[in-house]
């Protein structure tokens, strides 16, 4: 601007009226930087009174203005942003000189954009809403079918087109009805919900076949009407096949699961186990799940029940099977050769040692197993060397000097109950932890009672093979010897199967023929059957199957447990019990 500033600011009648009616804030200094104008405005913005404003320094009025830094440059500035007590200005600043080009002062113009920013900030909103509404109509997997409260189409999503095999365009701006009646699906939820003013859902079919679950649900407006309907279209076609797919899943994984119940069984079968009570087939599974590790096994339970069998089947499924297994009766050996025999010692070593020396017990288990059986009757001495062997995984031979690094599976067995050992003091507490890795107990046979039969015929087979005999048993010998509760566990029932096979005088063994112990435990037997051959080989086979089937129905009481007992599936018992007439009759 140019001209004489004071004459111009002197004009006071056409200034107030520009400067009134300017919707901008409009602050005019002079050239000593004080306010010499200032229009309602710019009041209104900086919340100041004009006429206390005029003669004061504009630092004064508006501190954080850089109007008067024009003064210093003489050139034009902005726009510049400014904040003013929450709101946010736009701000130019102008040079004022006079005629001669002499700088007389500056005027600043200030533009309040704090709705304009709302504004946009809104429509950002907006728009953002917007993409997220269609990312979700061209996204979701269920179709979506949106209609005003009249049933007019407004939306579909892309879904709803796939699925329908109907284009867009053909259906919106039409109403519901209209489709409907040209058939494109047999019913439709949306005009139940006109109808009835609450959510609806329905199964129809659309025109090319295909089933759908549907839901429809009013919005309503202030008024109360039906504003939008909104529509959830699911094709349960897909569904019904996944259905199929998911059973026809599950029958297979069930004929899996009876297929690794066989191998299982004939793993175990294999290494000499027999197992078909509920309680040690969790043992085995157990070990099963643990064989592949080098954790050290604790195995419990009391004298004769098998730990040295399920040790030995540990072995059979783990890596180390390839290597040795070396069992080791921590109660056999005497206390002075104990470290001798598990730590091998050097030449000269003592009185009588081998000239070249001799590896112990965990060198000749090294890759493999070594199975440490009776753990609780090891002297504390040894416990202390045990310890170290398990926490460094080196041995020192009586008599040696350097080290020797064993790679060496433990694992341990006792009939005692060790925390108590350790309460007395007589097993030590850090090596019972080390021991105590992964415990499996095995429950006595008289807790297992479905185990007793087939270890029965089990034993009763594998010496008849021994001893080239052909002796079986009676079904009131089998009775009582099922029912007798075996003290002395597995090893007791296998002596007695021996004892009865050598001193038997006849290929039948009779109740006459078991031990005292066992036949003061009488019982009304069953009808007789004979595990021998009478008549033609399908005769025997035929008799052998029907009594041993009626046995086992008596005395399980379900198809499941004589399925069990006998080594078959629960099928076969069902098909030979109709076969044999067993599901007619009262056993």
């Amino acid at each position: 601007m140019t001209g004489n500033a004071a004459e111009w600011v002197k004009d006071r009648t056409i200034l107030s009226t520009i400067l009134a009616s300017v919707q901008a804030g409009i602050v005019i200094i002079d050239c000593q930087a004080r306010v010499v104008r200032i229009n309602p405005f710019a009041e209104r913005l900086f919340n100041i009174e004009g006429e206390k404003a005029i003669g004061k320094r504009l630092s004064a009025v508006i501190p954080a203005s850089s109007l008067a830094e024009v003064l210093e440059t003489g050139e034009e500035a902005g726009p510049v942003s400014e904040r003013y007590h929450g709101r946010h200005l736009l701000a130019r600043y102008y040079p004022l000189f006079n005629d001669h080009q002499k700088l007389e002062g500056a005027l600043s113009i200030y533009i309040d954009v704090t709705e304009h920013e709302q504004v946009k900030q809104q429509l950002q909103e907006a728009r953002q809403k917007e993409r997220e509404l269609e990312a979700i109509l061209e996204h979701s997997h269920d179709g979506i079918w949106i209609m005003d409260g009249g049933g007019i189409t407004l939306r579909v999503s892309k879904s709803w087109q796939d699925f329908s095999g109907i284009k867009r365009e053909e259906v919106i701006g039409r109403t519901v009805y209209e489709i409907v009646a040209e058939g494109y699906y047999t019913d439709s939820a949306a005009i139940h919900v006109i109808e009835q003013r609450k959510p609806v859902t329905i199964i129809y079919r659309t025109r090319t076949g295909k089933k759908a679950l549907v839901t429809a649900t009013p919005v309503f407006g202030a008024d109360g009407g039906i504003w939008r309907i909104i529509s959830n279209v699911r094709d349960i076609t897909e569904l019904d096949q996944y259905r199929k797919e998911l059973e026809k899943s599950q029958e297979n994984n069930l004929r899996f699961q009876e297929e690794l119940k066989l191998l299982r069984q004939q793993q175990l079968e294999s290494s000499g186990i027999i197992a078909r009570s509920q309680a040690m087939k969790d043992v085995l599974e157990t070990a099963a799940q643990t064989a592949g590790s080098n954790a050290t096994i604790l195995v419990l339970g009391e004298s004769g029940v098998g730990k040295d069998i399920v040790a030995r089947f540990i072995h059979s499924i783990s890596a180390r099977k390839k290597g040795p297994f070396i069992r080791v009766n921590c109660g056999a050996i005497p206390e002075t050769l104990m470290e001798s025999e598990l730590f091998g010692y050097e030449e000269g070593s003592f009185t009588g040692a081998r000239k070249k020396g001799k590896p112990g017990m965990f060198e000749l288990a090294q890759g493999g197993t070594l199975f440490l059986d009776e753990i609780g009757e090891l002297p504390l001495q040894m416990q202390a060397k045990l310890l170290h062997v398990l926490q460094d995984r080196t041995i020192m031979r009586v008599g040696g000097v350097q080290p020797l690094n064993v790679d060496v599976r433990i694992i341990a067995a006792t009939n005692q109950d060790l925390k108590t050992m350790v309460e007395e003091g007589k097993f030590r507490q850090d090596l019972y932890y080390r021991l105590n890795v992964i415990p499996l107990y095995i429950p006595p046979l008289r807790q297992r009672p479905d185990d007793t039969f087939p270890l029965l015929m089990h034993f009763l087979d594998k010496y008849n093979k021994r001893y080239n005999l052909n002796k079986s048993i009676s079904s009131r010998a089998l009775e009582l010897l099922v029912k007798y509760e075996w003290p002395g566990n597995v090893r007791e029932l296998e002596n007695i199967t021996e004892r009865l096979v050598l001193t038997s005088p006849e290929d039948m063994i009779d109740i006459k023929d078991l031990p005292a112990f066992i036949k003061e435990k009488h019982m009304t037997p069953l009808k007789d059957f004979y595990l021998s051959p009478v008549g033609s080989l399908k005769e025997a086979r035929e008799k052998v199957e029907k009594s041993m089937l009626a046995w086992a129905l008596k005395r399980y009481g379900s198809t499941r447990k004589a399925a069990a007992a006998l080594g078959v599936t629960q099928p076969t018992i069902v098909r030979l019990a109709h076969k044999y007439g067993l599901n007619k009759i009262n056993l």
